[in-house]
């Protein structure tokens, strides 16, 4: 604990930095490569129907985001309640905590099963489904549906280990249930035969999986000495994670608008085929966009500790270091594939030139403004961590927000093709206006600091 305080305080930063973003950024690698091996067997899996297939899984996507969305919320909400009672070494509220966390995911899982089941047809449709590929999308969803009891309850627990500051744990975990929903998608896909329908059971049976093993960890492996007896409802303690829940919900969910509008331009001035390739260029970001996400994981603990402890200029420097971090990784690995965009999308879809050629282009357009990302993600990130909630919530949703009316501009000008220009416009102007957010508050650190210099030197503040 020592060494980690060191690290954190007094540590080199580039390290302090790699030690602290290095676990999330194998999870989600691994988690994202399971996600494109998805796409590759079922584009590859069905045939004649593969580009259907990959359309069905653009247009499910929203509602099974939305379900990991509900489940963030619990583990955000209830993540935050609990880091306080392992602070305060109150041992009650921790086990109020754990326990109306899986109260509230055992709740919203039911509501969501049930509310997704019976209006899983109209759901499809809001998010862009259509006459040929609903039957794809409605095989895949309702299996998810089914079983999203247990991808809530997964991301639920799993912040218990997190809080617990057991990462290795976390990431061993995604890295097995992963290898082995690539093994079951082979099997259910090209040995039985099952289609979308056997991806999803293999994710369902895999999130069965992290269930199981994250109950194992809450009995053996943590010092918690948990008991089903904690799963009762306490209404303070599910009120106060609820309302942090909601507010979570609500920042990650505003994706799913810009999502609807994309797919409503590319059903109107496109069809199945663009929409296959929409999911795939998703597909290729989310992997592209990873070393970024996993800086942030580093960054706010980070600079939300050198914060508090009032060390201004390091919290400055910490910035800085994950600017350039995120900028340079994400340039290189757009650059990456930029170079190899069309023996990429063959992996999903062989044998047909004429939608690789259409792929590429829509892929070159919609993510050339990528790079600069960096400051969107790192400038909401900085203001997270010195307690900006705030300028946090804006500036995670600006993207979104200046994608509506681009996109509702933008396409009706240029077509199929403005719909994939929009992209690199909101890009760049939300990049900008994060900008502005993190030079304003980096003067106010430079003001913080020379304040905290005076006092320091017995002066008194002008």
């Amino acid at each position: 604990m020592a060494d980690k305080y060191e690290m954190m305080n007094t540590g080199n930063l580039h390290k302090a930095l790699a030690w602290l973003a290095a676990p999330a950024i194998v999870g989600l690698i691994v988690q994202t490569l399971y996600g494109i091996i998805d796409s590759i067997f079922i584009g590859r899996g069905l045939g004649e129907d593969g580009v259907l297939g990959l359309a069905a899984l653009a247009v499910a996507f929203p509602i099974s985001y939305l379900l990991i969305c509900v489940g963030s919320g619990v583990a955000v909400g209830g993540s935050s309640f609990i880091s306080r009672g392992f602070g305060a070494a109150d041992k009650e509220r921790v086990q109020k905590g754990i326990g109306n966390m899986i109260f509230m995911a055992l709740a919203v899982s039911v509501f969501c099963t049930i509310f997704g089941l019976l209006f899983l047809n109209p759901l499809l449709t809001l998010f862009g489904a259509t006459a040929t590929n609903m039957p794809f999308a409605r095989d895949y969803m309702f299996w998810i549906i089914l079983g999203c009891v247990f991808q809530i309850l997964a991301i639920t627990l799993n912040s218990v280990v997190m809080a617990q500051g057991n990462a290795v744990y976390s990431m061993t975990m995604y890295i097995v249930s992963s290898l082995i929903n690539v093994i079951l998608d082979y099997v259910f896909i090209f040995e039985f035969g099952w289609g979308v329908q056997g991806a999803a059971v293999a994710t369902v049976l895999c999130q069965m999986l992290n269930v199981a093993i994250l109950i194992f960890y809450l009995y053996k492996v943590s010092k918690l000495n948990f008991s089903l007896k904690w799963i009762r409802y306490d209404r303070p303690a599910f009120s106060e994670i609820g309302k942090i829940g909601v507010s979570e919900f609500l920042r990650e969910g505003s994706l799913i608008f810009m999502f609807i509008i994309t797919v409503w331009n590319i059903n109107y001035y496109g069809n199945d085929t663009h929409i296959a390739i929409y999911g795939l260029i998703n597909r290729i970001f989310g992997f592209v966009f990873i070393p970024a996400i996993g800086i942030v994981q580093g960054l706010i603990p980070l600079a939300g500790f050198n914060y508090g402890a009032k060390n201004y200029a390091r919290v400055r420097k910490i910035v800085k270091i994950s600017l350039v971090w995120a900028f340079v990784f994400l340039f290189v690995l757009t650059a990456i594939t930029y170079i190899f965009t069309a023996e990429i999308f063959t992996l999903f879809i062989p044998h047909n030139p004429e939608l690789i050629r259409e792929a590429v282009i829509a892929y070159w357009i919609a993510d050339v403004m990528v790079p600069i990302i960096a400051i969107q993600v790192i400038g909401s990130a900085f203001m997270q961590a010195v307690g900006k909630a705030k300028a946090s919530f804006v500036l995670a949703v600006a993207r979104q927000g200046i994608m509506i009316p681009i996109m509702l501009i933008v396409p009706y000008l240029l077509g199929l093709v403005g719909v994939w220009v929009a992209y690199p416009i909101a890009d760049f102007l939300a990049s900008l206006l994060t900008l502005w957010f993190v030079v304003s508050q980096m003067n106010a650190l430079k003001k913080e600091e020379k304040l905290s210099e005076k006092y320091k030197r017995g002066s008194s503040p002008v």
